[in-house]
């Protein structure tokens, strides 16, 4: 033991000395020597050391030992203090207190302040034991409790450590600290720790259902009597995230627990003015309870919806439908005395909430109901009364009336809207034209350029996709669809409503409710729209559903023009010169470029258009480029949905599977065979595609004479879509063969294109450092990804990521690799420099280790007790930390503009070695995986950003197109022995590591077809089986959660497709060897009846083999398959009827 830690040592038993005086004093000592660097330093360098008898180093264990007994020491004498004393005895007391409960919080920010070096089992004992004895939790209740808050739950490690019995402990001993007000701790904090205890069981463990509902019952049964709505945001909060987590378990306790507690939260929402933040959480309650009662909207017990009593549900869906229209009534109100300028939009999860009650009480036959709510007296006094409420679309109508203000107006506007989107068959028939009518009104000449117009439009589009659906339209429904189209094509002249009114007019162009006339195509000029992805749609749209006419003029125009310019304009070259414009575009950044290489056009929509015009048959030429793709699939992605609300509709979905209520599957089947085109016969009108072509080498020229500073890199990419997308749609309709189109004229912009591109990528790898180019960098890449995506199947976009792949030089890859491993060494050097003094963390055996010694073997699943190897992370006192618990190491926060960058490059570099070898390409893909491959070797997945590369990697590489070499499997899964070790206790890595692993599956089913059996293919299967058997074990021992078993099911359905004869797919489970058509159906007998559903909705694969033709297994097979089928079945129904929930 060095000289530093023996003065520690010492110090530390004085701690323990009879004299008051004595260890004050040596209090101070102790607080000096922790800031000793070379102590630190020797106490790390102890710490890490394997534990051993012959080892006697002092630890930061060892000091926390001696800690607690000084802790124990004080707090006896404190006790056994008397109790009437003078009031300064009394404030010697609450310093001494104060001293010995920050000593424990210092001395634990110390230890663990570069990466938790203190074991979180005697920490958190620690911890509980304080809390549980009524004197230690008066005197240091409040502070533990800032402690487990701050310096335990955020940090990741501790969060995985957590055993579920632990987990229990601190859920009672918290619900008991709220529910005795008598204790002194802060009830906002014990609320704030409470939301992160239910998430941690929730994300960790199998949820503590028995107990958790009954807390929630009682807790929120009171909320009159609560004085601090940070308490209820809390535990409303904790609340929906544990109902989220049970929902498709629990659906009548959940379903019960909302009856019982909805009137109690009205009552916090109506009486209490409660803040954003509450209402958001509160919002998401009322979300929850609709979705798990009305699944889809689902209004009857026929049709999957649920009530544990329909009277009560029913009575607070009116209750809830007057504070909604209340509160949608008073944010209108109080924006008509706002000052200053004021959004009038109500947020979206608020109307989404009032169109789906809506949705349920506007059908019923009662027109006006009695609802019961509660006021607040002047004197304290509470009192019911009875108030009238409306219901209907007359009601609705009433709140549309134009003289009503736009913040009166607007958000009815707003419901109106999402109503008639989600749910399209709601509409009736009578109600359609006065509705029409209203909104017609709205968009008179005098409020054309309100505020409500915008709304008003998006309310028509709304309206006319739903009257699509309908039969055909009546005389003055069809007069009224008249006045719409004329005031459409009126607005598309205004910036202000140019875009919503040109989806309007696609919209009625779909659902034949105009016939299209002449004034229509005129919009297709520069003089009133220029190209957009929504004018794009609309063009696409109308070509689609008539035949083109030679000239948007009339005979009369058409012969003056024919006197003046010696021949009539033809329509589909006017087009072709819009698209391909030269004008310059307004915005400034845009300035000196086409609009159709300044904007994005996915799926190549605008090459789809070119080519139909210069067809024949440009209706026919259309539908059959735009083969099985839907329009309304071209349109950008909107902002991902929230998380909850994914869950929700995964939830949804759920339900309606095992009520046989959910038709998606079979409906989505049919319409796929339905828009299968057969090649029909189409012909090219030569003199157009000359036309178009040069226009598109215009195109190209203007880029390539601009200066290299003018032309943004995504302009580049953007012509290079078009070019090699233009190319491949005269592919698609046999103009020319692929070979054919690498020789153009047009193909040698692209390949010219793609070398400035080049020189990009050189200038932007020396500025990796900067914010704003990293962001443009970052940009770029991901529409490259797009380019080459192989999510979309279509003739079209096959041949356009073939060309665009053969258009790039071999360079460009190489420098991008290049900047792939710049990127990874700047995040370890970043991680480096957060933690410098960090030392290795060395209780894991590595695969090396292994290695090295053979006589050890890697445990990849241990059984927890051990430590785990997270991520080394600081405990800091960030609010993030503190409200949330701690972050994922895949979480997005995490990720920095570098980070974002190198994970966009990576998967564009995944994506050009799919191709195959040769074929026209510039770059050898051979090269470049391999060149990926060697990445790993810098890979240290304990950080997080190695862990997604690692991720990226393993879920990218393996494709349908090309199998991966065995020594190439075999460099891809070297790691994942160490990553599986590493994060065995992070429930949400290893569901992640998970269906990464899917690829790899149905990859190495392919190479097993392809190739011989050889020793390192066994090895390379021996490698993957054995992590899936790891987790196979885990989630029979019940030591995984539901979202990772989820995932296992989906790695054992991948096996018995790549292997339906199980020929090399055998699990080793413990001392046995079972094959995966046995181990699928234990899925049935799963506790969460998710993975129920999903082994029982896949039970076809255990007898028949989905390869090109559905081919039936022998009888053996079936017969065992059926046996095993039959025994797990009966297990899971008795899942079903004895689950772990409150009576």
């Amino acid at each position: 033991m060095s000289i530093q830690l023996q003065e520690l040592l010492l110090c530390c038993r004085g701690l323990e000395n009879e004299k008051a005086t004595e260890r004050k004093r040596e209090v101070d000592h102790f607080r000096r020597l922790l800031k000793d660097p070379d102590i630190i330093r020797e106490l790390d360098r102890a710490s890490a050391c394997r534990p051993s008898r012959n080892n006697t180093q002092l630890t930061w264990d060892a000091v926390f030992r001696f800690l607690k007994k000084y802790l124990q020491k004080e707090t006896e004498l404190l006790k056994s203090g008397r109790a009437n004393v003078s009031a300064a005895v009394q404030t010697n007391r609450r310093k001494k207190m104060q001293e010995i409960s920050s000593l424990v919080k210092y001395f634990v920010r110390c230890a663990n302040k570069r990466g938790p070096k203190l074991k979180c089992a005697d920490l958190l004992t620690h911890v509980v034991e304080v809390l549980q004895s009524s004197f230690s939790c008066s005197v240091y209740g409040e502070d533990y409790s800032s402690l487990l808050l701050k310096n335990i739950l955020s940090v990741r490690k501790y969060w995985c450590d957590i055993s579920q019995p632990q987990w229990h402990t601190l859920l009672e001993v918290y619900c008991e600290l709220f529910t005795e007000p008598s204790r002194s701790i802060n009830r906002v904090l014990v609320s704030r720790i409470i939301r992160i205890v239910v998430q941690g069981i929730c994300f960790q463990t199998e949820s503590l259902s028995h107990t958790l509902f009954g807390f929630f019952s009682k807790a929120l049964n009171n909320t009159r009597e609560e004085t601090q709505l940070t308490v209820l945001e809390h535990l409303i909060s904790s609340m929906n995230v544990f109902l989220r987590s049970v929902a498709m378990n629990y659906r009548k306790w959940v379903c019960r627990l909302g009856e019982e507690l909805m009137a109690s939260v009205l009552y916090v929402w109506s009486q209490k003015r409660p803040s954003s933040a509450l209402k958001e959480q509160m919002v998401e309650f009322f979300n929850l309870q609709l979705s798990v009662h009305h699944p889809k909207g689902a209004k009857t017990l026929e049709t999957g919806a649920h009530a544990e009593d329909w009277g009560k549900w029913q009575s607070l869906l009116y209750s809830l439908y007057d504070a909604l229209v209340f509160e949608i009534n008073q944010i209108g109100s109080r924006g008509k005395y706002a000052t200053g300028s004021r959004h009038i939009a109500v947020k979206e999860n608020l109307i989404e909430l009032t169109a789906d009650i809506c949705h349920q009480l506007f059908g019923q036959d009662l027109h006006v109901v009695e609802v019961r709510s509660t006021q607040r007296e002047t004197h304290g006094l509470h009192s019911s009364k009875r108030r009238r409420v409306e219901l209907g679309w007359e009601v609705l109508r009433d709140h549309l009336q134009p003289h009503h203000s736009d913040f009166d107006l607007i958000p009815w506007l707003q419901v109106t809207s999402v109503l008639t989107s989600k749910y399209p068959s709601m509409l009736p028939a009578a109600e359609l034209p006065p509705l029409l009518s209203l909104l017609c009104q709205l968009l008179g000449e005098q409020q054309w350029r309100g505020e409500r117009a915008p709304y008003a439009l998006r309310c028509l589009r709304q309206i006319a996709l739903s009257s699509g659906h309908s039969s055909t339209q009546q005389g003055e429904v069809s007069r009224i669809w008249g006045r719409v189209w004329a005031m459409a094509m009126r607005g598309v002249s205004s910036a202000h409503t140019e875009t919503l009114c040109l989806e309007l007019l696609r919209v009625m162009v779909q659902c034949s409710l105009v016939p299209v006339d002449r004034e229509f195509w005129k919009l297709f000029s520069p003089a009133i729209c220029k190209p957009s992805i929504v004018s794009a749609l609309t063009l696409a749209q109308a070509l689609c559903k008539c035949s083109t006419p030679k000239t948007a003029y009339n005979s009369d125009s058409s012969s003056a023009l024919l006197l003046e310019a010696g021949r009539p304009p033809s329509l589909k070259e006017s087009i072709i010169d819009w698209l391909l414009m030269n004008e310059q575009s307004e915005e400034a950044e845009d300035v000196g470029h086409h609009p159709v290489v300044c904007r994005d056009f996915p799926l190549n929509l605008i090459p789809r258009i070119l080519v139909a015009l210069t067809l024949k048959d440009t209706m026919s030429g259309i539908l059959f480029l735009l083969d099985s793709l839907q329009l309304e699939g071209f349109y950008p992605p909107e902002q991902p949905a929230a998380e909850s609300k994914i869950v929700l509709s995964e939830i949804e979905a759920l339900y309606l599977q095992f009520s046989f209520d959910d038709t998606t599957s079979s409906c989505s089947a049919i319409r796929e065979e339905g828009t299968c085109q057969k090649n029909p016969q189409l012909t090219v009108i030569i003199a157009l595609r000359t036309k178009l072509e040069q226009g598109l080498q215009s195109v190209a020229e203007h880029l390539l004479n601009s200066s290299d500073s003018s032309v943004p890199a995504v302009c580049m990419v953007h012509c290079l879509r078009l070019l090699t997308g233009v190319l491949a749609a005269f592919v698609s309709v046999g103009l020319f063969t692929e070979e054919d189109a690498c020789c153009s004229a047009v193909f040698q912009k692209a390949k010219s294109l793609a070398q400035d591109f080049n020189g990009y990528i050189s200038i932007a790898k020396n500025k990796l450092s900067e914010t704003e180019a990293l962001s443009r960098f970052k940009e770029v890449m991901l529409l490259c990804s797009e380019s080459i995506s192989i999510k979309k199947k279509d003739r079209v976009t096959t041949v356009s990521r073939r060309l665009f792949a053969k258009a790039l030089p071999g360079r460009l890859l190489t420098e991008l690799s290049d900047i792939c491993k710049t990127l990874l060494s700047n995040a370890e050097r970043r991680d480096s420099i957060v933690s410098e003094t960090e030392t290795v963390d060395d209780l894991d055996t590595t695969r090396t280790q292994a290695e090295d010694n053979p006589a050890e073997e890697v445990d990849l699943f241990g059984d927890g007790d051990g430590e785990h190897h997270g991520t080394n992370e600081s405990s800091g006192d960030s609010d993030s930390q503190q409200g949330l618990g701690a972050n994922s190491p895949l979480s997005k926060d995490l990720l920095t503009d570098q980070d974002s960058a190198l994970l966009a490059t990576l998967k564009f570099l995944s994506l050009s070695v799919s191709f195959a070898p040769g074929h026209g390409l510039s770059f050898k893909p051979l090269d470049i995986r391999r060149r990926l491959l060697k990445l790993l070797d810098l890979v240290h997945c304990d950080k997080p950003q190695h862990l997604r590369t690692y991720l990226v990697l393993l879920r990218e590489l393996p494709t349908e197109e090309t199998a991966l070499e065995t020594e190439e499997f075999d460099s891809l899964l070297r790691p994942l022995a160490d990553v599986c070790s590493l994060y065995r206790l992070d429930q949400e890595v290893c569901s992640e590591i998970l269906l990464a692993l899917l690829q790899c599956v149905q990859s190495l089913a392919r190479v097993c077809v392809s190739n011989e059996e050889t020793e390192e293919m066994k090895h390379v299967r021996g490698a993957l089986l054995k992590v899936i058997s790891g987790f196979s074990i885990l989630g029979r021992t019940g030591k995984c959660s539901s979202a990772v078993r989820t995932a296992l099911g989906h790695c054992l359905l991948a096996l018995l497709e790549a292997d339906p004869c199980c020929k090399w797919a055998v699990l080793t489970l413990k001392d046995e060897e079972l094959p995966v058509c046995e181990v699928l159906p234990s899925c049935l007998a799963d506790p969460q009846h998710q993975v129920r559903m999903l082994a029982a909705m896949t039970v076809d694969r255990l007898f028949l083999e989905k390869s090109v033709q559905k081919k039936m297994l022998p009888l053996k097979h079936q017969q065992k398959a059926f046996e095993n089928i039959y025994l797990k079945a009966q297990e899971g129904m008795n899942v079903q009827r004895n689950p772990r929930a409150p009576p």
